[in-house]
């Protein structure tokens, strides 16, 4: 009687894991809205290829694969350790932590009613127009950046929330999956710090407009946040040494901008918060131009006794850490880990 009870409740739990994986990996990969869509991911791979293609003369696709997905991209401990962040992600993140994430919905209708309720009705746009969706449009996105910066910003500067984030700093070689090597505890701090500014900024709009129309969107993602995140994001954390020029450099944070961000040296500490615009890192001084051509650089974070080449290691070490990592910096322990890569 025991036994098959069991087998049912055993049963029960695999089609129920069957389902969420379903459920998540679909929409992942193939819901539109989704930034990690095959759709999207196409489109990032060919940006690379353009990024890596040399200017003045003709290159291989075998080779431009090779130089953009090298073989110590599977082969390092570093990149192994990010392949294990992106399944951890992807299979198994939402379902644990789902729990824990704000709606900005939710708050974006909670503020419209707390206006409302203070202050009265104020409706200056009753009837929807395409200036108030070009708008919405562009105030989400801004929004959405500054809450990118301040997530981050908080995340190098509160001692208990540097703990989670160096996880991701623990990185030695920058990949294009270092984008999921992310502490759960980071990921639900940066989804709730956006929900609560985005939520915010849509309820103020509602109780300006009435029930304003949503902005330009793909699959219900801003469309401004997914062509970023298409073309910018998505490859910051990559090789390549991007810097998109003088003029594009200084205002868009390419994957040059954010290797000089995770570099070990202390004058790049603290510097491009910043998701795809350089515009609040300008505003509140922690913008740093990198320079034409690719400086020595290292990356990684140091603390005794830890080791940033473990998962099971960097997901539990954070919540047992009386002392928070330090950048690694230049460092006899630097040096060592460089030659082990």
């Amino acid at each position: 009687m025991w036994r098959q009870f069991s087998d049912f409740e055993l049963g029960a739990a695999a089609s129920w894991l069957l389902h969420h994986w379903s459920n998540q990996l679909g929409g992942t990969f193939l819901a539109p809205g989704s930034t990690l869509s095959f759709a999207a991911l196409a489109c990032t791979l060919a940006a690379a290829l353009i990024a890596t293609a040399p200017a003045r003369r003709k290159v291989g696709i075998r080779i431009l694969f090779r130089s953009l997905f090298p073989d110590w991209l599977i082969k390092s401990p570093s990149g192994k350790v990010d392949i294990a962040y992106f399944l951890f992600s992807t299979l198994l993140s939402g379902m644990a932590f789902g729990w824990a994430l704000l709606s900005a919905d939710g708050i974006g209708r909670s503020v419209a009613e707390l206006l409302g309720r203070l202050h009265g009705s104020f409706n200056i746009a009753p009837a929807p127009s395409a200036a108030t969706t070009i708008a919405l449009t562009l105030g989400g996105f801004l929004v959405y950046e500054f809450a990118y910066w301040l997530d981050h910003y908080l995340s190098h500067r509160i001692a208990i929330l540097w703990r989670f984030h160096a996880v991701h700093h623990s990185a030695e070689r920058l990949s294009l999956l270092t984008n999921f090597r992310v502490h759960p505890v980071d990921t639900i701090i940066f989804y709730n710090i956006v929900a609560l500014c985005l939520g915010t900024f849509f309820g103020v709009a509602e109780w300006l407009c009435g029930p304003a129309p949503r902005p330009f969107s793909i699959g219900g993602t801003n469309v401004l946040i997914m062509v970023s995140a298409v073309f910018v994001t998505h490859l910051q954390h990559s090789h390549l040494w991007v810097t998109f020029g003088r003029l594009g450099g200084g205002h868009i944070l390419g994957p040059a901008h954010h290797q000089i961000h995770h570099s070990a040296d202390a004058a790049h500490f603290d510097k491009n918060f910043g998701s795809t615009l350089a515009l609040w890192d300008r505003i509140f001084g922690t913008f740093c131009m990198p320079p034409a051509q690719r400086p020595k650089l290292r990356f990684g974070v140091d603390r005794p006794g830890f080791d940033p080449h473990s998962f099971c290691g960097t997901l539990i070490d954070p919540m047992l850490a009386i002392r928070p990592p330090r950048p690694l910096a230049f460092s006899e322990s630097a040096d060592a880990r460089a030659e082990q890569l």
